[in-house]
């Protein structure tokens, strides 16, 4: 088993604009409401190019940059992990498209932001960050992938990581044949066991056989479980909000699964 601590948190999705929207709701101690609210600029990156960046880089810089400044800790230390299930289905419904007509004039700007790990690199022209980093794509089980990924990066190495999450809808006629729901990101920034700060303890034991995942107890939140694999980490962030102990088995493959426990600190 690998144990990790927890330091800060972003999230950012329909009707939790940040940690403290998205945590009182989850909490129970306001009503949901699932109205859409844009991410916002990014920091520290130039005009040209936060004009550049689509929704779902904008999202996920948001939300990673949200979380290091809940865990006090420097951007550009920072190893880092992000999850992204199906990459900017946007920028791929455009390219399809182009690719479809006689003369196939992709644009550059679009085959630029076609690479699954654009996000990361984003992150680091905005940090200025150089330490190690990992783009993941595991479909449906892409929040235990990246987080399995980020838990086993603290245990070989010691440093704490950041692990961001996001995924946002392609637009039609591909949405129809891949449903993401609405976009949601959300970042951890995790560090090893016994680190000052923390504000939960993580456990997590790759285990072999099946499991069926745990949905949202909030029941307008569980079509964005179903279809975001981002929000697969709802159940675990409704914990941390109501400062509860959990235990959840997160499906990984058809015949193995994340084992996770969460202690609140």
């Amino acid at each position: 088993m690998i144990e990790t601590t927890l330091l800060g948190i972003g999230l950012h999705g329909p009707g939790m604009a940040g940690w403290a929207d998205g945590g009182a709701v989850l909490a129970g101690r306001v009503p949901y409401d699932p109205a859409i609210t844009p991410p916002p600029q990014p920091e520290n990156l130039s005009p040209r190019e936060r004009r550049r960046v689509s929704q779902a880089v904008r999202l996920a810089l948001a939300v990673g940059q949200e979380s290091v400044r809940h865990a006090r800790v420097d951007p550009g230390e920072l190893p880092s992990v992000f999850g992204w299930a199906h990459g900017d289905g946007a920028t791929v419904q455009r390219i399809l498209m182009e690719l479809s007509t006689d003369e196939r004039h992709v644009s550059p700007k679009d085959f630029h932001h076609s690479v699954h790990n654009v996000a990361v690199g984003y992150w680091a022209i905005a940090t200025g960050c150089h330490r190690a980093c990992t783009s993941v794509s595991a479909g449906a089980d892409t929040f235990p992938a990246a987080l399995l990924k980020a838990m086993a990066q603290i245990r070989a190495d010691g440093d704490p990581v950041l692990l961001v999450l996001c995924d946002t809808p392609f637009p039609e006629p591909l949405n129809t044949v891949c449903p993401v729901g609405a976009p949601l990101g959300l970042a951890l920034v995790l560090g090893p066991p016994r680190q000052p700060g923390a504000k939960a303890i993580l456990r997590a034991d790759f285990t072999a056989g099946g499991t069926e995942p745990t949905p949202p107890e909030i029941p307008a939140l569980r079509e964005l479980w179903q279809y975001n694999a981002a929000a697969r980490a709802l159940p675990v962030l409704t914990a941390l909000a109501r400062g509860e102990a959990m235990r959840e088995g997160l499906p990984y493959g058809a015949h193995a699964h994340l084992d996770l426990e969460l202690t609140p600190c």
